[in-house]
Order: structure tokens, then sequence, then C-alpha cells
């Protein structure tokens, strides 16, 4: 349990557990999403464990420019962090990931010298679950699908592969992979017997796909060669697929997995709520089904059982 750790407005700077604050949407709607607050900081309240121990402290990092370029951006927020983390303090988590690219939050850790979490290990986990569960309430064969999975991280790529091969009969890979699809092709193959199709044009077959998981930031998606109820996942950092959607071609994507709090020992607070982000999850090591709360859309939070009512029996609006 954390003692001495802080949880930031916009930002949370933790130690060996984490926690989440989503009170200020309203906030982050005004204020462009480029923008984070930087300057001013302060320490708002503390959080508790059910039995009164202190936990964590939430600070606040309060905007006071809104004319600065990315660099500075960074260089400021890494001042911020400077001022509200102590000698206990080894893991930063920020309210909305989307701010930043892999690129920046790997450079925000090297110069805070904090890691920074970001819920993948939490979706490697879940991800062969919630797709279990899809399709066993559509009474159809998960093994017989395609999965098309679009990134440029090796090691990442290696893991998903790993945890959905056991579940799925064919999967492609697009992204940058030119300087590691050997790599992980032979690794793939040697662990698992399963051989991997690289594309480089992928708008001739993206229609091939039902099933489509992103973690590359910033990638173009042909929107319009997409197989119609095509199931997508979002795990990148950006979230850049959703921009990508137009009133013509509605499309629903899956941005994150939502979890209950039910049986973590955080004692009820305003800025906790009762639902949480893989993210903040991801640090309670539980990794326990019963505790999934959702699929993030759209910064709502909807059951499986709504999405598969809604988005791929009938493809009705939400």
């Amino acid at each position: 349990m954390l003692e001495g750790g802080i949880v930031i407005q916009f930002l949370y700077i933790v130690g060996d557990q984490t926690y989440y604050n989503h009170f200020n949407r309203g906030l982050m709607k005004i204020i462009p999403k480029k923008y984070i607050p930087t300057k001013r900081v302060k320490i708002l309240e503390h959080i508790l464990s059910s039995d009164g121990s202190i936990i964590g402290r939430v600070g606040g990092v309060f905007l006071n420019n809104l004319n600065l370029e990315k660099e500075e951006l960074i260089e400021e927020l890494v001042l911020a962090i400077g001022k509200l983390k102590d000698e206990n303090t080894n893991r930063l988590i920020m309210e909305d990931l989307s701010l930043f690219n892999m690129d920046d939050l790997r450079l925000i850790e090297r110069k805070t010298n904090l890691k920074i979490v970001n819920g993948i290990r939490v979706f490697i986990f879940f991800l062969p679950w919630v797709l279990r569960e899809i399709y066993k309430n559509l009474n159809k064969s998960l093994k017989e699908k395609e999965v098309l999975i679009i990134g440029d991280d090796e090691e990442l790529t290696k893991q998903i592969i790993e945890c959905l091969y056991k579940e799925i009969g064919f999967i492609t890979l697009a992204g940058d992979y030119e300087s590691t699809i050997e790599n992980i092709s032979k690794y793939i193959l040697e662990k698992t017997g399963l051989s991997i199709f690289y594309s480089k044009n992928l708008d001739k077959i993206l229609g091939n796909y039902p099933i489509i998981i992103n973690f590359k930031d910033n990638y173009y998606l042909n929107i319009g060669k997409l197989r119609e109820k095509a199931i997508i996942f979002d795990f990148s950092m950006t979230k850049g697929l959703r921009d990508q959607i137009n009133e013509g071609r509605r499309m629903v994507i899956v941005e994150d997995f939502l979890f209950l709090i039910d049986y973590l020992d955080i004692k009820e607070n305003k800025f906790i709520k009762s639902i949480i982000p893989s993210y903040l999850y991801e640090q309670f090591n539980r990794l326990d089904s019963m505790d999934f709360a959702g699929l993030s859309i759209d910064g709502e939070c909807y059951s499986l059982n709504n999405f598969i009512d809604y988005q791929i029996k009938t493809k009705g609006r939400f």
C-alpha cells in the first residue's frame, strides 16, 4: 500500500499503488487537449485506505500559459512533477494519455525517473477474455476469425500474439515492421507454431478482418475499406482512430477496458470514481474478470452485452 505518494488533478504521481481522478472532464473540454497545466502546483487532499491510513495525496497542477510548443510543455511538466514527487514516488499516471504519443511518454519517463503506467499489461491480459465473451454471445467461433494487429513495437507485438494465438486462427501485422518482421515471425513460429502474415498494402485486404487491434500512434486507417460491424480496439496512446470517423461511416471504436473499484482498498472520496481505466487498474495486480465493468467507447462505459446488442447484432446507436 502506498504511503506518501501523490495523486495529481491532471497527472497522478504514485508509489507502490495508484489512484484515479475523473472529476475534471468538464475543464478538459474547455482547455485545448494539447495543453496541460504545468506551472502552479498544490496538494488538494489525502487519499485514505478503508482503515483510515494515508495512502496518497491528491495534487493539482494549474494552467497559466497556453502558448507552449510541445517541447516546452514537456519541460514545464517535468518541472511540475519534480515539485510534487518525493522519495517514495516511482509511478506517474496521466488522466488522459492521449495528450502525448509513446515517444513523449518515454521522454517524460527519462526526465522524471518515473514509470508511466499505460495499462498495456491489462489490455493484453483481458483482450482474449473480452473476445471470447463477445463471440460466445454471438454463438460464433472465435478460432475461425482473422485478426489484424497494427503497431511498430517488436516486444509488445510478440506479447499480443502470444496472448491471442490459442484463441485466433489467423493473424496479420500492419504498421512499421520492416526491420523486425523476420524476428517476430521466427519467434512466433518457434513459440506457437503460428505463421504470421505481414501486409504493406493494407487497403487491398482491410475488408477481410472482423477484428482490428491498433497500438500505433497517429495511424491512418482507411475507414471506408473496413468490414461492416468490424470490432476495432484502439489501444494506442493518441487514440487517433476516433478522429477519422465521420457521420457518413459510423464506426464504434473500443478505446479502453474499464473496471470497478469494489474490491480495491480505497476509502470513498470525491476524486476517485466507482469505475476506473485500465492504466489505474493495472497497479492493483488483481487481473480478475469479476472487476470488469465494460468497454470505453467515445468516453462512455458500455457493458459487453450493450456492445454486442447495439454494435454487432443490430448496428444501432448506443
